[in-house]
């Protein structure tokens, strides 16, 4: 699943809202640029040279791929039990996790937005290379904690950053209309190769974990090289706006919004569940009496079905309005919880791999009712917001999650993390469950 940025929050985006129409990837391009993004036609039905776009466009889509190679995503947990730590402390390094959100969220996104998007990719994927390496060196719990840290600084360095870049490429050519498609295609292909990605790791982690946590390591310093290449789109922004300006603008528009505020809070509960029953299920199937490879291609091989929800996401999105989505897709995700649970293998599984369709379905959809009414100049920083949320909901969630679990067992757990989900849904319904207007030129002001 992905991060709050592009949706699955925590291993993938990727990214707080973490993720991120043609019906193939180009491949005469060879990195994957959606078909029909080539050549728009302008007003006057001419075609517009988009040269620059295209080679941006084409290097981004290379370094999204490159990003979701995430060798020890499937198996960090089942890596750290194997250097003595327990659930509990594995839940206190993932609290460290999520500090670094809580400490740096709101300061990247405002970096994406006023120095570059590039260089917050850039220093997103070198803070990976040293986390990993940090891992592989030790087995001191604190040190364990700095590199889970600076694990989070990359998802945070990352997320906004990752899909402003995007909404503002296909916006420099005049085709944000087809965001949803172009994204759920991204992510499709994105989940292809993290499910690829978590097998290879799950099997080279049965030979040794050295050989996941370095290869890692290589394949960060690739993906920083590829970011600091990138091309920005051109956009707006406000003459003189400094990182604490782009911040308390983002921020207002945020406060006037209540729709907007309602709805980045209840993603942000949404994927905190979607973390938990993707992380702890490492666990749980290893209970089940799988093993790490077995387990690693169960969780990689479900990211398939991510990418084939994410790839018919604006087709079957189509019919229905987006609350209903939303409540139906939350259902499927708190039945996984309850089925990893239940103490059934089968019905583990089964439910396991619907909510991991649900949530390829849902993420190109949320990010396109995020994204397509906020102001370029504040994008990266509100969609920060949302990975700000996830992250003080998890650094305490998941540490609690796992001592609940240890004490009360799996399903008590889930079923509690389930109904704080439900609840959240329903406040969002009420509050904010409906379409606002577009934002106007000076609703960033104070």
């Amino acid at each position: 699943m992905g991060s709050p940025d592009s949706g699955h929050g925590g291993g993938h985006g990727t990214e707080g809202v973490a993720g991120p129409a043609p019906t193939v990837l180009e491949p005469r391009l060879g990195l994957g640029i959606p078909a029909g993004l080539h050549d728009s036609p302008d007003e006057a039905g001419s075609v517009r040279d988009d040269t620059g776009t295209t080679g941006a466009l084409r290097r981004y889509y290379g370094f999204q791929l490159l990003s979701e190679v995430n060798l020890t995503g499937g198996i960090w947990i089942l890596f750290l039990q194997d250097r003595g730590f327990s659930l509990g402390q594995i839940g206190l390094a993932e609290a460290l996790f999520h500090l670094a959100p809580i400490t740096l969220e709101l300061p990247t996104g405002s970096l994406a937005d006023t120095v570059g998007r590039k260089w917050s990719l850039a220093i997103g994927s070198l803070c990976a290379v040293l986390s990993a390496l940090l891992l592989l060196a030790t087995t001191n719990l604190w040190v364990v904690c700095a590199a889970m840290y600076l694990s989070g600084a990359s998802m945070t360095f990352r997320s906004g950053a990752q899909t402003a870049f995007l909404y503002d490429a296909l916006a420099e050519r005049g085709t944000t209309d087809r965001f949803t498609s172009v994204f759920g295609r991204l992510m499709s292909a994105s989940y292809l190769v993290a499910a690829a990605a978590y097998w290879l790791g799950a099997t080279l982690a049965d030979i040794s974990f050295t050989w996941p946590y370095a290869l890692t390591a290589m394949i960060g310093l690739a993906g920083a090289t590829v970011a600091a290449g990138l091309r920005e789109p051109e956009r707006e922004r406000e003459a003189h706006a400094g990182i604490r300006q782009t911040i308390g603008a983002a921020m207002t528009i945020v406060r006037r919004r209540p729709g907007l505020a309602a709805l980045l809070a209840f993603a942000a509960i949404l994927w905190t569940l979607v973390t938990l029953i993707e992380l702890y299920a490492q666990a749980v199937l290893k209970e089940y009496g799988l093993a790490t490879s077995t387990i690693g291609l169960l969780i990689g091989g479900s990211f398939a079905l991510v990418a084939a929800g994410a790839w018919v996401a604006h087709r079957v999105t189509a019919r229905g309005g987006f609350p209903a989505w939303s409540a139906i897709l939350t259902a499927a995700v708190i039945a996984a919880g309850l089925g990893l649970g239940s103490g059934s293998l089968v019905l583990a599984v089964i439910t396991y791999v619907i909510a991991e369709f649900a949530t390829g379905l849902y993420e190109p959809i949320l990010a396109d009712r995020v994204n397509r009414d906020l102001p370029a100049a504040q994008r990266a920083t509100i969609l920060s917001v949302q990975g700000l949320l996830f992250s003080l909901t998890m650094v305490w969630a998941f540490p609690l999650a796992g001592w609940i679990a240890e004490r009360a067992g799996w399903l008590t757990m889930y079923a509690l993390a389930g109904l704080g989900t439900g609840i959240a849904l329903l406040i969002w319904l009420a509050v904010g469950g409906r379409d606002e207007a577009p934002l106007v030129a000076n609703e960033a002001a104070p």
